[in-house]
């Protein structure tokens, strides 16, 4: 029976060590495929393109923002001799954030410009890249944890304040309910600015307004989505003003709004720009939206990119402009790009 016992016993540990190898096999071939696949689209960024720097552009977001600020640093980036590369953009499968760094650091390139996030593991690997020398800036969002040099992007009590100033601009009533619908890949210190911000603009008013929040991962549009409608369901006879901060909360709200008739029940302030958003404004789904100069934050952050690579030292950070677009605005881009549409169509004709 002892015997029996100890073999049983034996066979666990036996089985439990083979699977560890299994894992820590995988784990290697998986960082074997990473690096060789990074290394053969490097080397080939080496012949095809003639640079003095090399930088890698790295974010976890995949949208017409991200495409314009990665334009403008691209065309920025070549007076000085900097090749601003899209990062894994041109690899078979996606990486993450963290997997895109180590690619990063492995290709040995001179710069990274990141879509910073507050975990501990892409902090960590932020600052191995600036020990390795590669000089390493956040844009958009920050990571004041890490060794970066530099950060480009926008400051939340003041985009938060422009939310708060269009709330009481629409509002039909000083006592309105106002919904804040907040990301929750960000860092709870920039949601706290950003209500602050909110709330800062309200006071100055003496405005009545209850203001109340709700966190979504914008990372999963099925889960944004069916929040957003399971809570409109409920709550739109009870709010009056809801507060969009990213461009996919922006577009559900509106067309679930659409979708269940619920256009003029409350006033929607969204954010970011693209031709559907245009559309919602102009018809009046959507108030207002604050939208960022994607192009600018590109141009800026190359910039000082390119002070610090020379200097040594550039500005900790660069704020980037940020504007309002309202229903008037919405038409008149609409009727330009209309007009542009047509005169291309003659020229092909």
């Amino acid at each position: 029976m002892e015997k029996k016992k100890k073999f049983n016993y034996l066979t666990i540990i036996a089985g439990l060590v083979l699977i560890s190898l299994i894992c820590l096999i995988l784990y290697i071939a998986r960082e074997y495929v990473i690096i060789s696949a990074l290394q053969k689209q490097y080397t080939q960024n080496q012949e095809d393109t003639d640079y003095q720097y090399h930088c890698a552009f790295i974010t976890s977001s995949v949208t017409a923002f991200w495409d314009t600020a990665f334009e403008s640093a691209r065309e920025e980036g070549i007076p000085y001799g900097i090749y601003v590369e899209d990062f894994g953009k041109s690899l078979d499968l996606s990486y993450t954030t963290n997997d895109l760094l180590k690619m990063a650091i492995a290709a040995n390139v001179d710069a990274i410009m990141i879509e910073a996030n507050g975990e501990y593991s892409t902090t960590q690997l932020m600052n191995k890249a600036v020990e390795a020398g590669i000089a390493v800036s956040t844009i958009y969002r920050d990571n004041i944890n890490s060794d970066r040099y530099s950060y480009t992007g926008i400051n939340n009590v003041t985009i938060g304040y422009d939310y708060g100033s269009l709330a009481l601009k629409y509002a039909n009533d000083t006592d309105s309910n106002v919904m804040v619908i907040l990301d929750s890949q960000e860092q709870d210190t920039e949601s706290r600015l950003l209500i602050s911000g909110i709330g800062k603009a309200l006071e100055e008013q003496r405005s009545d307004m209850k203001l109340d929040t709700m966190k979504l991962n914008n990372s999963n549009t099925f889960e944004v989505e069916e929040s957003i409608r399971e809570f409109l369901k409920n709550n739109h006879d009870k709010t009056d003003i809801v507060i969009c901060t990213t461009l996919q909360q922006t577009q559900s709200v509106s067309q679930i709004a659409v979708d269940m008739n619920y256009v003029g029940d409350f006033i929607i302030i969204g954010s970011y720009q693209n031709d559907s958003v245009l559309e919602y404004l102009s018809s009046g789904v959507i108030s207002a939206n604050i939208v960022i100069d994607a192009a600018q934050m590109g141009k800026r952050a190359v910039d000082n990119l390119a002070e610090y690579l020379e200097y040594g030292h550039t500005s900790d950070y660069s704020q980037v402009d940020v504007h309002t677009l309202e229903q008037s605005d919405a038409i008149r881009q609409l009727n330009t790009l209309q007009t542009e549409t047509e005169s291309e169509t003659g020229k092909g004709a």
